[in-house]
């Protein structure tokens, strides 16, 4: 009895096209990755980037934490929840709990590698589903499989590039809108959904839209089958986000994120992106009539065959338009999931939102905004559309019985889609296997290890890596160098030991705030350092690299404890980083600074400078009546004066931005302009550095040098076209050696000390 069970289990006559399937793309993937699948914890497949920080999340997470949803590795004090650092946390769980840690970096390269089977075997059960004979169905479901956009994630977006993810979805709701036990994949299909929700819940999304797309498009064409359209939309869909979102509810401790990432009206996708090759033979075809690429993130390229053979049922359809059926056309379930592909492509165009006088909808419905790159969702259409025109291209020729013509031109289609795919898959390949997994300590350089010894040996409870990176906020961040943060991946993970760095998506802005006010003027109090634990010990270490005028001072104030040849060590102190001594020789000057030398400011005495708060205006304001708003794209002149009058000599100009309004993705910029005819950019600030916030403002400051030649400055904002708003207030422009300038304001019920456009607490160092 148990060998029949056996038996009736594993029909290898119902399997074995399959199984054939898998073993051919497997020989396809091995010919390629040849290297990785051999060694597969040998690699990793990015070194840099958003590659290596995912690698640490995941393999920190894995072995040093204890608990499911937090992550410890970095923003120290604070953590992080471990669901937005892109760290595979369904996997590095599961990896934790069965104690395989060590081996953690070749089971996810096994898995994103062999995704690329998995996909060509759910596409084949797809095109045999729709009755695509076997030896054409092999071949497709392979081609396509490797022509897939997704293969570009595999150098970064590690947790994105599963491949099967949106055929396996797919066959499901073939599945499901075939079942007589509708229960039972409706139980699976959550599975799998919640799976990629925790994953990635991006690509968990894009498989929820999927779902929603197709049952809205069953409804409408049979509105008997509503109960089942609603019950799968609610278990593909609602129930798996929500469940995410109240998980991640009850676990994270971190507030005032970002409601909207940056990039919902930029990366989207347009015609380009699906019809324009990025490699093989037809791309340089494309560079020699000077079509230009849309944003990588969008790439979707579906293939020249798929085109071509899309045209030409088109034409044939024309041509027999009498002869078909368009009623049962519309009825059949392939093209109900074109349909629902080509309202998942509309949205990934951005279409209508992108347009001004459709604002108004994302604006009422913020949800829509949370999709930071909508091209990833044409990722449905590359799937859909290049398996259905395949399908509807090979059933037409046979439908002709020209049975010699479709097996030269479908295998010519097949075989270009092979050619156009490898340009692409070889980049990839040659990538990928170029790295050493340094999360192994034979493969570690010997001077992190060296530091991370030192540090263990030394009781330090956490570190500081510089130069120092802390993203993102998406609003406010600092940015760092590269190679400092692997450097410290690399040292945190060896260590075990937090950072107080981090590069992870949406932080919270209370959070970040501190941070970037961290590396603030000597004059101003770091409230972080109030939040650091009173007993941790806490190491400054750095590379070689070059370091910030701000990371300077705090080096300066620092000394040695160890080095080696690559890094040094220091012991950071409270004390001597947070200190009142700057403070209070503000106060000193200010209390000299009697003389009113115009619009509120005091000084010591009468200087040239520049001032515009703006206060005829409406708006709101950090200080006086009004402020300067208009929209991103619209960026007018914010001051303008000749320099006849000026001596020459170092200026700063500085001015505030409101970031609640909209983030500040913007840039401040000085030009100066020679005989009227000439101009360059003499100073920059991007205003999401700011190193000095206060409340809901950002200090934007600029030094520029003024000489003789010099007819005219200007100060002007530079960036996006995005339509948001924005509101910049105080604009202050003076000789940077020259006498200080105090004034006094309030907010939010505290009394502050402006000195030369910083705005100082009061009651600062009180603490």
């Amino acid at each position: 009895m148990a060998t029949f069970v056996r038996m009736k289990f594993f029909n290898f006559e119902r399997l074995k096209y399959p199984l054939l399937t898998f073993v051919l793309s497997f020989l396809v993937l091995f010919f390629f990755f040849h290297e990785v699948l051999i060694s597969p914890n040998s690699y990793l497949f990015a070194s840099g980037g958003d590659g290596i920080k995912n690698y640490y999340t995941y393999m920190f997470h894995a072995k040093h934490d204890t608990t499911f949803w937090d992550f410890t590795g970095m923003n120290y004090p604070y953590f992080e929840n471990v669901v937005y650092t892109d760290g595979h946390p369904l996997l590095s769980y599961i990896i934790s709990t069965l104690g395989l840690q060590e081996y953690g970096v070749g089971i996810l390269n096994y898995l994103m590698l062999l995704s690329y089977p998995l996909a060509s075997l759910f596409l084949f059960l797809i095109l045999r589903n729709y009755k695509v004979e076997t030896v054409w169905a092999i071949a497709s479901a392979i081609a396509i499989t490797f022509l897939s956009p997704q293969i570009f994630r595999l150098t970064g977006h590690l947790s994105l590039s599963y491949v099967f993810a949106i055929p396996g979805m797919w066959w499901l709701l073939i599945r499901c809108n075939n079942a007589t036990h509708p229960t039972r994949w409706a139980i699976v299909s959550f599975i799998y959904v919640f799976s990629f929700f925790l994953t990635h819940p991006y690509l968990g999304v894009i498989l929820s839209f999927f779902s929603l797309a197709f049952w809205f498009i069953v409804y409408i064409n049979n509105r008997g089958q509503w109960k089942n359209a609603i019950g799968y939309i609610f278990v593909q869909l609602i129930l798996p986000f929500t469940l995410l979102r109240l998980l991640i509810f009850s676990t994270d401790t971190h507030y005032n994120r970002m409601d909207v990432p940056a990039g919902f009206y930029y990366y989207y996708s347009g015609w380009g992106s699906i019809l324009s090759p990025h490699h093989g033979p037809n791309a340089e075809v494309r560079k020699m009539i000077g079509v230009n690429l849309n944003n990588w993130e969008t790439w979707s390229y579906i293939g020249f065959t798929t085109i071509v053979f899309f045209i030409v049922l088109m034409v044939f359809s024309y041509l027999k338009r009498k002869e078909l059926s368009f009623k049962l056309i519309a009825k059949h379930e392939l093209f109900m999931f074109f349909l629902a592909s080509v309202l998942i492509l509309i949205f990934s165009f951005c279409w209508p939102f992108k347009f001004s006088w459709f604002r108004w909808i994302t604006d009422s419905i913020t949800p829509l905004k949370q999709f930071r790159v909508l091209g990833r969702f044409t990722w449905v259409f590359f799937y859909v559309f290049t398996i259905s025109t395949l399908i509807a291209f090979f059933h037409f020729y046979k439908r002709q019985g020209k049975t010699l013509t479709l097996s030269i031109v479908f295998g010519c289609g097949i075989f270009y889609h092979f050619v156009e795919s490898y340009g692409a898959v070889s980049v990839i390949s040659d990538v990928i296997s170029k790295s050493e997994n340094v999360f192994l300590k034979e493969k570690a350089p010997a001077n992190n290890l060296d530091i991370a010894d030192y540090l263990v040996e030394n009781d330090y409870d956490a570190f500081m890596f510089l130069p120092f990176t802390h993203m993102s906020s998406e609003n406010m961040v600092i940015l760092g160098e590269d190679e400092a943060n692997y450097d410290a991946f690399v040292l945190s993970y060896h260590t075990g030991l937090p950072m107080l760095n981090s590069v992870s998506s949406r932080l919270s802005q209370d959070e970040a705030i501190k941070f970037n006010n961290f590396f603030g003027p000597e004059f101003v109090e770091k409230e972080l350092v109030y939040d650091l634990p009173e007993n941790s010990k806490i190491a400054i270490v750095l590379n070689q690299q070059f370091l910030s005028k701000d990371e300077l001072r705090m080096l300066y104030s620092h000394e040695y404890v160890y080095q080696n040849d690559d890094f040094y060590v220091c012991t950071f102190d409270r004390e001597k980083w947070n200190t009142r001594f700057y403070y209070d020789q503000v106060l000193e000057k200010e209390m000299a600074a009697q003389k009113d030398v115009s619009s509120g400011w005091k000084s010591t005495a009468d200087s040239w400078f520049y001032y515009e708060s703006w206060d005829d205006m409406k708006g709101e304001s950090i200080k006086g009546k009004g402020a300067f708003s208009n929209t991103k794209g619209n960026y007018p002149i914010l001051a303008q004066f000749p320099t006849d009058s000026l001596p020459v000599g170092n200026y700063t100009a500085s001015f505030w931005y409101n970031h609640k309004v909209d983030r500040a993705d913007i840039v401040g910029v000085t030009a100066l302009e020679f005989d009227g005819d000439s101009s360059y950019w003499a100073a920059s600030s991007i205003i999401s550095q700011s190193n000095h916030i206060v409340g809901h403002w950002m200090l934007a400051t600029m030094s520029f040098d003024l000489t003789a030649d010099v007819d005219t400055v200007k100060i002007f904002l530079s960036g996006i076209d995005s339509g948001e708003p924005y509101i910049v207030d105080e604009l202050l422009i003076k000789k940077t050696d020259g006498p200080d300038l105090f004034s006094k304001g309030k907010m939010g019920g505290t009394n502050y000390t402006i000195y030369n456009n910083y705005w100082l607490r009061e009651d600062s160092f009180s603490e």
